[in-house]
């Protein structure tokens, strides 16, 4: 089910927005401080940290009543979301800083940061109140589940959607990165580059890994007389120059 405003709960950093019907004085945008309070006219402080908007509402409603107005037609809600973020990283379109609007998705967070922006993601790494750096990591499919099965974020979450790349440099028609997927080999990775160029060096084929610099002969492997060679994630391929 979708998040509604309703179902929110205001934060210090928030706005609401209140409408009195018929009191134009006591409406308008009004900022929860860092206490959890509203400074209401009328009646001052107000806490609000904790409430939904409508119980906020009902709140100011009782405050104001029977001292200032009788029976007042109050509504109450969020102008601005600022309370509970969600940091979105990785392979997004939009990395960066989210605000929870209510009961939210992995999913939805990663739609609001403009969706993956890379094919073949196969897990994302999720992280509660940063307690875990590293992250506990969600089979990208289990993001698709609903009702009870959704995997859902809390304020202070972060959601990496990892970099799921290889880079192909060197003699090659495109070098860059290429998206990697279980079981990529070398001569895949090339050919996903635009395939090797005629200057390229076929028997002088790097792959840089970390400190690793392990050499290939591509030129065997495509003639059947080496097995290719898988690579992994974060790898670089270097492509030689043809010294002849």
């Amino acid at each position: 089910m979708p998040p509604t405003a309703q179902q929110y709960r205001i934060g210090a950093g928030d706005s609401l927005q209140v409408q009195v019907f018929g009191e134009p004085t006591l409406s308008g945008v009004f900022p929860v401080d860092d206490a959890g309070q509203v400074d209401y006219p009328l009646v001052g402080a107000v806490p609000v940290k904790g409430l939904s908007p409508s119980e906020a509402g009902d709140l100011l409603r009782t405050r104001l009543t029977p001292g200032y107005l009788l029976n007042p037609s109050i509504t109450v809600t969020v102008a601005n979301y600022h309370s509970q973020p969600v940091q979105v990283i990785g392979a997004v379109a939009k990395p960066g800083l989210y605000y929870l609007h209510g009961p939210t998705t992995a999913l939805q967070i990663i739609g609001e940061a403009g969706g993956l922006s890379r094919d073949g993601v196969k897990e994302i790494k999720l992280s509660h109140g940063g307690q875990d750096d590293a992250g506990t990591p969600v089979p990208y499919d289990q993001l698709l589940a609903t009702g009870p099965g959704a995997v859902m974020v809390v304020a202070g979450d972060i959601v990496s959607v990892p970099l799921t790349l290889v880079t192909v440099m060197g003699q090659v028609a495109k070098p860059g990165e290429v998206t990697f997927r279980e079981g990529l080999t070398i001569s895949q990775a090339i050919a996903a580059a635009g395939g090797a160029l005629p200057t390229a060096d076929l028997g002088r084929v790097y792959i840089l890994r970390g400190e690793k610099r392990i050499r290939v002969s591509l030129r065997k492997i495509l003639s059947g007389k080496a097995p290719d060679v898988t690579v992994q994630v974060g790898d670089r391929v270097f492509v030689r120059e043809s010294l002849v």
